[in-house]
């Protein structure tokens, strides 16, 4: 698959560039609130939370910044893709809850299901040549 035409491929970057905005701002969210992340993360029963949440969120802005800059997509797709698998039904597990808890979480765990759609997009997309990229590849 190429890109034929220039609204294709502005198409593209403008997809990359909202995408790595919305996931870097949730988590550098997360790393600028750290303690209540952390204790947030602790409450749902995640492992290890004080390693993996911030291990997580730094994994989670390089996955960011790669399909921004369209450097290394694999790597960057697929580390968006096991950060939204492992942290969604950990953390939003809506169907736990009750009332507006559960009404919140149910929209999270959906906001992070269309956000892991996405990701897997960019993975297919990732053996293909992007415009506008700097266009560093493993494959």
């Amino acid at each position: 698959m190429v890109f034929e035409s220039t609204a294709a491929g502005v198409a593209l970057l403008a997809g990359r560039g909202l995408f790595a905005a919305v996931l870097g701002f949730l988590a550098l969210g997360n790393l600028l609130d750290l303690e209540n992340t952390v204790a947030y993360a602790e409450q749902k029963g995640a492992p290890a939370p004080r390693i993996l949440v911030p291990l997580s969120s730094v994994a989670l802005v390089a996955g960011a910044a790669s399909i921004l800059l369209g450097a290394f997509p694999l790597v960057g797709a697929l580390l968006v893709v096991g950060f939204l698998v492992g942290v969604t039904p950990v953390m939003h597990d809506f169907w736990t809850e009750k009332g507006t808890d559960r009404q919140n979480e149910q929209i999270h765990f959906l906001k992070n299901a269309g956000l892991a759609g996405a990701a897997l997009v960019f993975l297919a997309l990732s053996t293909t040549p992007w415009p506008y990229a700097v266009g560093a590849s493993v494959a």
